[in-house]
């Protein structure tokens, strides 16, 4: 991790350089504009230590529509620690947002899309040692609710892992951080992954991919176990 260009630099402009590479790549990886989310949920629990700031981005991946974290790879203020913060950024890609291709992408705050991968950024910024098992390669998968889904499945699930289709990495000024997915799972497949580990986690990967799913999230869906 490169981190003699911070030597003179004020925290605010290790931040503002890391924004700002950070929404170039994320911009010309999607090949899509880019806006901001400003989050009217608040936080989901109190000692969240982000490393600047909590925020989310929105965009559009061809006809899909992305809803990114957009700060869990900022600069820490302590010039000791990262860089590059958490050394990830989360996304969640859907063809299912329910809202219009002239819509705004603002609007995808009012979505399902921006709670969950809201959700997924607090877990990790709340348990750092998941960060450091994404970015070494390794799946993971969590649960909870989010009130937007109402189709009875109460818990949600969702797979975190990098995906297999280029979109591992995000060049920024202190290294380059991963882009890891949160893959939107149906009732049965959360049920068949529990107690399973990292084994039941890349068997139920590489369904999704031979099914060509992939790392999309799909609102309605058959089941792959």
């Amino acid at each position: 991790m490169n981190t003699e260009f911070i030597v003179g630099l004020t925290y605010a402009d290790r931040l503002n350089m890391a924004a700002e590479a950070r929404h170039r790549a994320i911009s010309e990886l999607l090949a899509s504009e880019i806006a901001a989310l400003t989050s009217l949920m608040g936080p989901m629990s109190d000692g969240l230590e982000w490393p600047a700031g909590a925020a989310w981005l929105a965009a559009r991946h061809g006809q899909n529509a992305c809803v990114i974290s957009d700060g869990l790879s900022d600069p820490w203020v302590e010039r000791d620690r990262p860089e590059t913060g958490l050394g990830l950024e989360v996304f969640v890609e859907s063809p299912d947002a329910g809202i219009s291709d002239s819509a705004p992408l603002t609007a995808l705050a009012d979505t399902w899309l921006f709670p969950m991968i809201a959700e997924v950024s607090h877990t990790l910024v709340g348990y750092p040692p998941l960060c450091e098992k994404l970015r070494s390669g390794e799946l993971l998968s969590l649960e909870f609710n989010i009130d937007h889904i109402k189709d009875g499945r109460g818990r949600v699930g969702v797979l975190l892992s990098l995906p297999r289709d280029g979109f591992a990495e995000l060049p920024l000024p202190g290294g380059s951080v991963k882009m890891i997915a949160a893959t939107l799972l149906t009732p049965v497949e959360l049920k068949f992954l529990r107690g399973k580990g990292e084994t039941g986690r890349r068997e139920l990967a590489d369904k999704l991919y031979a099914a060509g799913i992939g790392h999309v999230s799909l609102l309605r869906r058959d089941s792959l176990v």
